[in-house]
């Protein structure tokens, strides 16, 4: 028998066969929802193919959206305003056998900083381990601005292009991660023209738990404005 604690401090107990008949419900609520968020990623992809061909006629219009968001903007360095110039696209792909899981892909025009013109920062949770698997920046000569204000104790370290590199996997990292991926890209064009919107009700939430039931202080839609920190 299963004990549970009731009002007043009381225990109540719980027959097996009941606790047994509702860990399959639970099961089967869990595939249900994985199924309709699998559903959702499919239908929105060709969307957001014909987005991507539309947003691509508008000048600057990804630096112009990271710029207009403080929780994204505070973790811009002055040479990053620089280099965000050339973003000519940023695509979230998100992971349908495993829907804790996305990659943010930043794709640059020909530009004087670096040779790639993709950074990938790829988000992993396996067996309840995070993992952060990012693109090594291939900087030009002279370039590589993250390194000289490192260099300079007075100077803050911060910088959301270094940061799109590291694979540090700290709380604020996470929380930049998932701000891009649930209010950046699919909110993109009312950003662009400061309209007010509500967060959108994405099916997938209800399987998008913290990996860890026990914490309740990693939620998924308020990024945090706490700074990256760099190793």
């Amino acid at each position: 028998m299963a004990e549970v604690e009731v009002e007043n401090g009381g225990i109540e107990s719980i027959d097996d066969s009941i606790v047994e008949e509702m860990k399959v419900l639970t099961q089967e609520f869990e595939t249900a929802e994985l199924e309709i968020a699998k559903q959702q990623i499919r239908a929105f992809k060709p969307i957001y193919e014909k987005r991507k061909n539309v947003l691509k006629k508008i000048p600057k219009f990804w630096s112009t959206v990271l710029t207009k968001r403080i929780f994204v903007a505070q973790y811009l360095a002055t040479d990053d305003y620089s280099v965000i110039q050339y973003i000519d696209d940023l695509t979230v792909e998100k992971d349908e056998n495993s829907l804790y899981n996305f990659k943010i892909i930043l794709s640059f025009s020909e530009n004087d900083y670096f040779k790639n013109k993709e950074l990938v920062k790829e988000f992993i949770v396996d067996a309840d381990e995070r993992k952060i698997k990012s693109t090594p920046i291939e900087w030009f000569d002279g370039r590589d601005y993250t390194k000289k204000r490192k260099a300079d104790e007075d100077e803050d370290d911060q910088s959301f292009i270094k940061w799109f590199s590291e694979e540090n996997t700290d709380e604020s990292s996470w929380e930049l991660g998932r701000a891009i991926k649930d209010e950046i890209y699919p909110q993109a064009w009312m950003i662009y023209l400061n309209e007010e919107y509500e967060e959108e009700d994405d099916d997938e939430e209800g399987v998008n738990q913290e990996f860890d039931d026990e914490s309740e202080e990693e939620e998924l839609d308020v990024p945090s404005k706490k700074r990256v920190k760099h190793n």
